[in-house]
This record gives structure tokens, sequence and C-alpha cells, in this order.
């Protein structure tokens, strides 16, 4: 034989025999199992999952093992041999060395007057306000057209009364988040009323309005879903969509025919794609435009390319409809037409927080996966409550065929303010309204010929600008935009012209590198149901003078805003 045959064959012999022994330890194992108290349980499992094959079961045997040594370990372990030791001297030394970055840019001198211009108000925020300047002077009996409070529902007795009675009773804070602890009576209630009023089948409650969209869709949108969303959304609709992480379309603002266009262009790819969930995205009233889209159009375009309608009625609730009931009772539209709609009790409410009602199935499903619902602390006790007793000022008042009396008012002075400014040949040169009649906040933007005399640009940031380029690189020194800088420097002189003739109007206080979309500075007036005519008139006289003589100003230092 061979030497090659030779050492094949005690090669062979030694494989023989090594699993000659395998089976020999195998069969004492499973001897050895069988006498232990339910061995016979182990042993019928190993023989139906693994077929009586000790090598697979040696194998899972390791792999186990290996799992629950990996697991245990520390993950920051390293080799001594690795650890630099230093004295207590280095340590004291790089510790006075070390410098650590900001958290925040710090502010340009040429961002200074923001901080320096907000108006701090001393005492309630009703019609007439006390403002604090920061040099330390003080304005008194000062008309106020910059709270949301459209229908002066903070002020109301009887709000207040129930909501000192409910402090009294519970205390100020919920304890907790909605599903721990955080949920009591009284937000129970309101989850009812705010379902009844709207018409919806239920409803759910958060602490704060602005975290509401970004909380509700992230709920039903994720990867592979698609969301087209208004041109004007308001920055919580935008931050909500962008944290989705869905496929975004944008919409020139309230144009149902490019929406459509849209649709159009995407039903081919829809119909061959994956099923996925498909939302439209808009306002009921705009924040940042003063204006509604067709809603009886929009539904039937939903409808027609199986999309589900997301409607923000944060403005329009308790402002639009005869009794406050939003755009869906101005058009006579069921609310189960409207899939979710969202709101707020920051803003004709007076009080704080936001809320989205639908059918059950979709608030049950917040509940369980809406990360403000989940972690975030339950609205304070008697905010939901005074929410609740705005709700039943406004029931208690409906009558049939007549806009309520609480609502009534606030009507009357939109369309008187607006009618005044849009109706001006003193001013038709220098500004714009942008806004509706029917909204309870008077958008007013620099007329577009003296944007151009003036050497600025039709608006500042949005796809494809400097400002959004530098967000998406992470460069900060970018964010800052001198021509957006400066023009809201001068509207605020307007302002500060105004305040100094007791009128209290606000401004554009959008932040650039936070927008996805273009931005327009406006100055802004939020009308109030306790506005009386006079009221109005001074502030329309007062406003027109500031913004001619400011103007005219400019104008004559060379047609070109000069620094600050």
């Amino acid at each position: 034989m061979s030497t090659a045959a030779l050492e094949q064959t005690e090669s062979s012999n030694f494989l023989v025999g090594l699993a000659y022994k395998a089976n020999e330890v195998w069969a004492d194992l499973i001897e050895f199992l069988a006498k232990l108290p339910g061995g016979a349980i182990i042993i019928n499992y190993i023989k139906a999952s693994h077929k009586n094959d000790p090598w697979r079961t040696i194998l899972e045997a390791l792999l186990a093992l290996f799992a629950i040594k990996y697991f245990l370990a520390s993950r920051y372990s390293q080799d001594e041999r690795d650890k630099m030791l230093l004295s207590g001297r280095e340590t004291e030394e790089l510790i006075e060395e070390w410098i650590p970055k900001p958290l925040v840019p710090e502010i340009r001198s040429d961002e200074q007057w923001q901080l320096d211009t907000n108006p701090l108000i001393d005492g309630p925020i009703t019609k007439r306000v006390k403002i604090q300047h920061h040099d330390g002077s003080v304005s008194d009996d000062v008309l106020n057209f910059a709270s949301l409070d459209f229908l002066g529902m903070s002020m109301e007795k009887r709000v207040k009364d129930e909501s000192i009675g409910c402090i009294r009773d519970v205390g100020v804070g919920a304890c907790g988040p909605p599903n721990f602890y955080g949920t009591q009576s009284v937000h129970v209630r309101f989850c009812e009323d705010i379902a009844k009023f709207l018409g919806a089948e239920d409803s759910i409650i958060y602490g704060q309005d602005f975290s509401t969209p970004i909380s509700v869709l992230p709920c039903f949108l994720k990867r592979g879903d698609i969301v087209i969303v208004d041109g004007g959304a308001n920055l919580a609709l935008q931050k909500a969509a962008l944290i989705s992480r869905c496929h975004i379309e944008w919409f020139n603002h309230n144009d149902l025919d490019h929406l459509q266009e849209i649709l159009e262009s995407l039903s081919d790819d829809l119909e061959q794609g994956p099923l996925n969930r498909r939302f439209i995205v808009t306002e009921g009233l705009s924040e940042n435009f003063g204006d509604s889209p067709d809603l009886k159009k929009l539904v039937e375009i939903k409808n027609k390319y199986k999309f589900r309608l997301i409607l923000d009625e944060s403005t329009s609730i308790g402002t639009l409809g005869d009794n406050g009931r939003g755009l869906a009772e101005v058009y006579g539209i069921p609310r189960s037409e409207v899939e979710i709609t969202i709101g707020s009790m920051a803003r004709a409410f007076g009080a704080s927080g936001g809320f989205c009602v639908g059918d059950k199935d979709m608030i049950y499903h917040q509940i369980l996966t809406s990360n403000a619902y989940v972690f975030s602390a339950s609205l304070p006790p008697y905010v939901a409550k005074a929410s609740s007793t705005v709700l039943q000022l406004l029931t208690e008042n409906e009558k049939e065929n007549q806009v309520n009396p609480y609502i009534q008012p606030l009507k009357e002075n939109s369309h008187y303010l607006h009618s005044l400014f849009s109706t001006s040949k003193d001013l038709q040169n220098y500004i714009i309204v942008k806004s509706c009649n029917y909204s309870p906040s008077l958008h007013i933007r620099l007329n577009p010929e003296i944007r151009k005399q003036l050497g600025l640009p039709e608006s500042y940031g949005g796809p494809g600008s400097i400002i959004s380029k530098a967000v998406k690189n992470g460069n900060e020194e970018l964010y800052f935009d001198p021509f957006y800088n400066l023009e809201c420097f001068k509207l605020q002189e307007i302002i500060n012209d105004c305040v100094n003739s007791k009128v209290l109007p606000t401004r554009t206080k959008r932040i650039l590198h936070h927008e996805l979309l273009p931005v327009v500075p406006e100055i802004i007036f939020h009308l109030s149901s306790r506005h009386t005519k006079k009221d109005l008139e001074h502030a329309y006289f007062t406003v027109s003078k500031a913004i001619i003589d400011c103007i005219d100003n400019w104008k004559a230092k060379g047609n070109q805003l000069q620094t600050y």
C-alpha cells in the first residue's frame, strides 16, 4: 500500500472514531437528561426539532453560549494596556485648557434688536395692555392687536371662575403623561365636548398645540408613504411632514388645480406601486396668508384619487362658520369627510394645548403610538376645564340661521378693518392686503413695486435657496440673511411708531433656517370680538401714517434700505 493511501486510511479511521465517540457522548447525554426532572420533555423537543442530529444541537448550543457572553459583556470594555493613566496635575491642566463649544451660536450684533423690541406685557393679555420696554420705559393703555385670543375668552368671567374652581379641586399640574396618571375627568370631558362640538366620533388632546401635528402625522406616515402638502403650510405642518420621512410633494398655496395636476402625475405610479398611505395636508385658515381653500372641491379631489385629508383648523375653529365649527361648517361638509382634523385651544379658546378629532380607530391608534401623547406631560386640568367652558358658552348661545353672538363681533371687525386697508387710496401704492376679509388676522405686505425700489427680493428662503443649502450642509454661518433681517427691522420701526400712538400690531417672526417654504415679512393685526369700531379706526389711521412716513423715509435715503 502506498504512503498516500495509508495516510488516507488513517484519516478515515480517525473521523470514524471521532464520530463514534461523539455518538457515545450524545447517548450518554441523552441518558443523563432522561434521569433529570422534565428531561423527557427536553429529549422529545430535541428529537422533534433537530431530527436526532447531535451536530446541529451542539452548534446551536455553542451559538447560544456565544450570544449570552456577548450580551453580558461590557460594551465599553477596554484592554488595560491601552488605557492612558494621568496624574492629578495633568487632569487639572486638561480641564483648564478645555473650552466647550456653545450649544447655539452667539447673538449677532445686527440681530440684538429682535430681543430688545419684544414687548413685555405687564398684567393680563386683554384688549388694552401695559408694555414694559427694554430701555425701562412704559407704554400704558395700548390697544392690543398681537394676541390670538380672537373671542376674548381668556377674560370671560365664567371661564376664569371655572378654571379657579378646578385648580382648587385638583391642583395645577396633571402629574404625568396621559397614559400614566396624567388623565383626569376634566380631560375626558373635554375630549367628549370637542368631539360632539365638531361632529366627530372621538378626540384626543395634547399638552401643546405646536406639537400636535408633529405628533399626529408621524403616527400615520412612514417611509414609502406619500403626503401632498399646501405650499403655504405653517411651520408645525412642515416639520410634521419632514420628520415622517415619507415622500413629500408641495402644491401651490390653495391652488387646487395644481394639486390635481400632481395627483394625476402620480396616479400611474400609485396604481403600479406598493399599497401605501396617502394624505393631503392643508389648513382651514392659513396661519401665514389668512385665506382658506375650497373645501368642497378639495374633498371631491381627495375622494376621486383615494387620498385621505388632514385639515389643520387651529385658526379656523372658533372663527369660521356661524358657530365657530371651522371651515367644514362654512361649506356644510360633514366632519366624517375629513379623516383627521387638528386644532388648537391656544387661539379662539383663549387657553392652551391642541386636539385631534376623527373616527375612534384613528384616535385609539394615537393613544398607543403618538410621541407627544405617550411621553409628554398631560394638559393642566384647569386648561381642559377652561376649554370645555368655552365650548359650553358657544353651544348655549347657538341660534338657528344666526351667527353666534360670541362670533358675530369678530366677523364684523374682520370685514371692517380689511375694508379700511384694502380700499385705502393713500396706502394702495405702499402695501397690499394678503388676507381675506373673513380672516381674524389682517396680513399686510409691502407692495411689490416698493420692494423693487428698495432692492428687496420677492421672498426669502425656500427650496434651492442659500439658506436651504446651508441647512442641508449644517453650515450655521450661512443661516443669517442680512436682507431678511433688515426688512424685518424696518417693519419693526413701523410697529414702534404705532406703539408710540397706543397701538400694538405684530409682525412676521419666522426663523428662516427652520422654514422649508419661502417667507415674506408682514405686519399682522390679530383682531378680537372685544375691539370696537372706534378701536379699529384708530388702529387704521395710526398704522397708515406710520407706513407712509417710514416708507417715504426709506425711499428718501436713495431707494435702498440702509443698515442700522
